[in-house]
Parts: structure tokens; sequence; C-alpha cells
């Protein structure tokens, strides 16, 4: 297991907790197991940031990318467009949330390369959030990224 999804940087903070996004990010780290895509590390948290640019630029929210080998851990933090976050439907945030956390692994991916399993967790996700009717007919949601 021991993979954390947090509940955005600010947007929680100014707007609370959104009951349905935080059950399906839940239900994402009680069911994914770190241990079946990586033998490098144990523990990934990843907490998406959805600020406006104001708040971006005066508060020091940064994206954040620490990977530490020795400490067999992963801090991903990056940046969901806070507007469209704001002015979405539930599926709609909920498929922002997902983008975010399958951005995040890339950046895994990127700094562990072939020991991590970038594709199989992606398609994990996909297929856990779907089958729990989390995020129904977004589009990209069940299409494969190659970024």
């Amino acid at each position: 297991m021991n993979l954390f999804i947090n509940s955005p940087v600010y947007y929680t903070q100014e707007y609370g907790i959104v009951d349905e996004v935080y059950k399906m990010c839940l239900d994402i780290s009680k069911c994914i197991d770190i241990k079946l895509y990586t033998d490098s590390i144990d523990t990934i948290g990843i907490t998406p940031i959805i600020a406006p640019i104001s708040v971006l630029n005066s508060e020091g929210h940064r994206e954040v990318s620490f990977i530490s080998l020795a400490y067999r851990m992963a801090n991903i933090s990056l940046v969901s467009d806070y507007y469209s976050f704001c002015n979405a439907d539930i599926d709609v945030k909920k498929h922002i949330i997902i983008e975010n956390v399958l951005l995040s692994l890339k950046v895994i991916k990127k700094k562990l390369k072939n020991n991590f399993d970038y594709e199989r967790i992606e398609q994990d996700i996909k297929e856990l959030v779907q089958s729990r009717g989390q995020s129904q007919g977004q589009s990209g949601l069940g299409q494969s990224g190659d970024g």
C-alpha cells in the first residue's frame, strides 16, 4: 500500500473537503499497493496544488518532486488549474485530481526509469476508478498518456 493522496493544498483550506473527491482518493490509496509497481520506494505521497496564480506567486505554493531512494519515499505536489477545478462539476473535479495523480506518478517514473511500472499503475488506477463509477464519461480518462 503506502500511497497517500492528500486533499488539494489551498483549495481545501478555502472551501473545505469535497467529500466525493476525498472518498475517491482514499479508495485509490487503499487499493493501490506500491510494491506491485516498484521495489525502489515504499511510500508515495501526492498532494495536488489547486490555487489561483496570485496565491501560487505570493504564498510559496510551489511544485515539489522529492524522491529519496535512501528513505525509499517520494513526495510530489503538482499544480492543477484552479479555475477549471472551481467551476467544474464533481465528475470533472475527480478527473482533474486523477490527472494530477497520474502526472505525479510520471515524475516518479522519470526518476526511477525502469524501476517503476508507470503503465501498469496508470492502468490499475483508471480501471479502479471506472469500476467504482467514480469518474464516468470523462474524455481522456481511459486513454494512456505518453507524456
